[in-house]
């Protein structure tokens, strides 16, 4: 089985009949008449069959010749191709796993204060997704490649981990600026004017949002450079989780339909499932 493009995979069953001791200098195996050795009506398939995981979709007929050391045998060549039903995946896997990505980006809008609600939800997801990625493994025969599933819930591990990185991001980003505002209270020594002094309080410049205003224009004046209750991280966070994660959905999904064939007016001819041209 190759489960490459698993759960949008095809699995061909083969059935090969050759004869075991006689050469086409002596017997030679057709599907239907000299005039039409390849017809199409030499094998057919009941159209009700029905399959709990596979969809019955073609099949493709070949006659080759098979050349070894003892002579050229005649072989006849049939192939059932069995799409793969990705609905019951699709839910149990694909669904779930772009839930908690989205779940992820709730600590964006959470205050940067509210550090064990944050990290309760970057844990919880990582855990989740670590938790769909090897159930879905575990269901699967262990094979040494990737498969479209893997890339899939890999990326979405990524985006967990980034969105719990994140914060960890705003918080060094908070403790920086807090340090700076200390640093910038010691060497300010302007002591407050007993009465209020208006050339003074045009002057002013400093953050005013912990300390009880002098007068009106004081208050005009005063800058918010500490004041901001959201990050600048946060903020581009917002719109750029949810971007990547859209623009990864859309080329992911293209190039797995177009390489399972199964994407409506640009994949190959249906005719190009099948094997190779016949030799004669």
């Amino acid at each position: 089985m190759d489960l490459k493009l698993f759960p949008m995979d095809s699995q061909h069953c083969k059935l090969e009949i050759e004869s075991y001791a006689y050469s086409t200098a002596e017997i030679e195996y057709k599907w239907c008449t000299s005039k039409e050795p390849n017809c199409s009506t030499a094998v057919k398939a009941d159209a009700n069959i029905e399959l709990s995981s596979y969809k019955f979709t073609k099949i493709c007929q070949k006659r080759t010749l098979a050349s070894t050391s003892s002579g050229t045998y005649s072989r006849l060549r049939v192939s059932f191709i069995f799409d793969r039903d990705s609905g019951f995946y699709f839910l149990q896997i694909f669904f779930p796993a772009s839930l908690v990505v989205v779940l992820s980006w709730i600590s964006f809008w959470i205050n940067r204060d509210s550090a064990p609600s944050r990290t309760l939800i970057g844990t919880m997801t990582v855990l989740t997704e670590t938790h769909l990625m090897t159930g879905t493994n575990r269901r699967l025969p262990p094979v040494a490649y990737v498969k479209a599933v893997d890339v899939f819930l890999g990326f979405c591990y990524l985006l967990v981990i980034l969105a719990l990185i994140e914060y960890a991001c705003v918080a060094y980003s908070k403790k920086k600026n807090e340090d700076r505002r200390r640093r910038e209270k010691k060497t300010e020594h302007k002591p407050a004017p007993p009465t209020p002094d208006i050339l003074h309080d045009v002057r002013l410049a400093e953050c005013t949002c912990n300390a009880a205003p002098t007068s009106i224009i004081a208050v005009i004046k005063q800058s918010n450079r500490f004041c901001v209750s959201h990050s600048h991280i946060d903020i581009v966070s917002r719109a750029a989780f949810p971007l990547v994660f859209i623009l990864f959905n859309t080329l992911f999904w293209l190039i797995l339909l177009y390489k399972s064939k199964r994407l409506p007016y640009i994949s190959e001819h249906e005719g190009d499932r099948c094997d190779a041209p016949d030799l004669h």
